[in-house]
């Protein structure tokens, strides 16, 4: 007989279980989600304010979310920091049941310093199983940004950015986005 606490979890009982977004569904299990930084926390901020200003002005249909719970893989669960479904892929948002239905057209992770890995190969690699067309990572730190796409089952390097170029992409057709935008650059803390 299985106990409830060998019970492996699936996206929808993840998903109803989580409503304070503390945790990601890895393997059926919950793991604790990492807490963002400044620098993280800006980046996204800043990523989300610019794609929804661009959506507005096209009175796009497509729909913009950060921190969302996503079905990535058999029993994963993961939070990107910003999704985006584009209007022929909306219908996989449920605002009645509010829940996910599935995958986004895009996926956008801001490198976390504590665990690049995790963004860099582990959420990359469930995302293409799960089949999402876009996986975008921006880097913070390093001020840089790869644009992948989904070929056959595996990403493929579609853009690089970094320094002060302008981040473009064939999903945004007209969108520019200066680095400078989205990643702060650092002040001198003040003198006392």
């Amino acid at each position: 007989m299985v106990r409830a606490a060998d019970k492996l979890l699936t996206f929808e009982e993840f998903a109803a279980l989580n409503s304070d977004g503390r945790y990601e569904l890895v393997h059926g299990r919950l793991v604790d989600r990492p807490n963002g930084s400044p620098r993280h926390g800006w980046a996204v901020g800043r990523l989300i304010g610019v794609l929804g200003e661009y959506l507005r002005t096209l009175d796009d249909r497509g729909l913009p979310f950060g921190s969302l719970d996503i079905p990535t893989a058999p029993l994963c669960g993961r939070c990107c920091d910003v999704a985006y479904y584009a209007p022929a892929d909306a219908a996989r948002i449920d605002f009645d049941g509010n829940r996910v239905l599935g995958v986004p057209t895009l996926v956008i992770e801001v490198l976390s310093a504590d665990d690049e890995t995790r963004d860099l190969v582990t959420k990359r690699e469930e995302s293409a199983r799960a089949g999402i067309a876009h996986y975008w990572i921006l880097d913070p730190r390093r001020r840089t940004a790869t644009l992948l796409a989904l070929r056959r089952d595996a990403y493929e390097a579609v853009g690089e950015f970094s320094g002060n170029q302008t981040l473009t992409n064939d999903l945004f057709p007209g969108l520019k986005i200066p680095l400078s935008r989205l990643f702060r650059q650092a002040h001198p803390a003040p003198s006392e």
